[in-house]
């Protein structure tokens, strides 16, 4: 089952100040900072929207898209935390593999975009990479990294974690 075809604009409201987005998109370019939520312990900030996302994916609701470094990113990211051991770290690959996750090649064209972001934003080519796939796709990127959040700042097709709300 793919992902719906059929989804309306996007309602944007305030609510206290912050942005609410309604989590109707067909399909979202995923941060690795998001994925790493969904093996951190319960209580990790803002896990439960991160899971929505994983949910709804796995439902055929909406598709994942990802470059080609992200589980590479993922791995390493759980690598350097000291609740995870390696044992822990190849569980949590398994289940990367398993989602069947959209993984975009990075080609030459999408290097060069990449690296414009970089110099353009001053952000890592690891950081602009995502950005460039949502620009090359059309699809927003969601993101939990504060330190991409800020370097994208104003940036319409970054999204931040938290202020996704799902039905």
């Amino acid at each position: 089952m793919g992902p719906r075809r059929d989804h309306p604009e996007i309602p944007r409201q305030r609510v206290a100040g912050d942005r609410v987005i309604k989590g109707y998109h067909a399909g979202y370019i995923l941060d690795a900072s998001v994925a790493v939520k969904w093996f951190a312990e319960l209580g990790e900030e803002e896990r439960d929207r991160a899971l929505a996302l994983r949910v709804r994916h796995t439902a055929g609701l909406l598709r994942l898209s990802v470059p080609v470094s992200f589980p590479l990113e993922v791995a390493n990211a759980l690598r350097f935390n000291q609740r995870f051991e390696e044992g822990d770290v190849v569980v949590a690959v398994q289940a990367l593999e398993d989602l069947r996750l959209d993984i975009r090649p990075t080609d030459f064209d999408l290097l060069r975009k990449t690296v414009a972001i970089a110099y353009a934003y001053r952000l890592t080519l690891y950081d602009a990479v995502y950005v460039a796939l949502a620009e090359a796709s059309g699809l927003p990127l969601v993101t939990a990294d504060e330190a991409l959040l800020k370097g994208m700042k104003g940036h319409s097709i970054v999204l931040r974690l938290r202020d996704l709300e799902f039905p």
